[in-house]
């Protein structure tokens, strides 16, 4: 007894939201609500604040992930990479905005919670954005990726280096080596 891969992928294709004006509202909705319960969250995260933090985490993905998924599939080339370069605008922003926050914070848990959501969220939205299995842009992709790893090292040692390894910096730092670490791998270690 198998799973039906096609079986799977007909039924969810068809859940896939559509442009309209309710559903846009519905995410910017749920990405407003679940920002509120951050701002809630207080900064020694209790047993409320990861209570905050899960249901804040959720009604964000969701609302972010359906906005991404209500962007019509772009047929031309031209807009396939203005879409990919909005969407890598968009996760780079999304994870300066969370490291700011990690270190204005002081490296609270608070603070790292957030730092963290940021960082999985600008993750999934580059994964969702570039084709790795685009055999043209390959070499490129290698290439940003370790130019992306090297810069993030450097930016980790020089804000420890600087703030003499506080809990901001090393919070921050630790995130920045994270996704060195992810980013790395496949511009140091990937066999294409």
């Amino acid at each position: 007894m198998g799973i039906d891969l096609e079986k799977l992928k007909e039924k969810y294709s068809k859940n896939k939201p559509t442009f309209s004006l309710s559903e846009l509202m519905l995410c910017i909705s749920l990405i407003i609500i679940g920002c509120a319960l951050f701002f809630a969250m207080p900064d020694d995260m209790g047993i409320l604040g990861w209570i905050l933090f899960v249901v804040g985490t959720f009604l964000n993905v969701v609302g972010i992930f359906r906005l991404a998924a209500m962007v019509p599939e772009v047929k031309s080339d031209l807009g396939s990479k203005i879409a990919t370069v909005a969407s890598l605008f968009a996760s780079v922003f999304i994870q300066f905005i969370g490291l700011l926050y990690l270190y204005k914070s002081g490296g609270t848990g608070k603070g790292a919670a957030i730092g963290t959501l940021a960082l999985c969220i600008s993750l999934g939205l580059v994964i969702y954005a570039v084709d790795f299995e685009d055999e043209r842009h390959q070499k490129k992709i290698k290439i940003a990726c370790a130019i992306i790893t090297i810069f993030l090292v450097v930016i980790a040692v020089f804000l420890n280096i600087r703030d003499d390894f506080s809990t901001a910096s090393v919070s921050v730092g630790t995130i920045l080596l994270i996704e060195a670490l992810i980013t790395g791998r496949i511009g140091f270690l990937s066999q294409k």
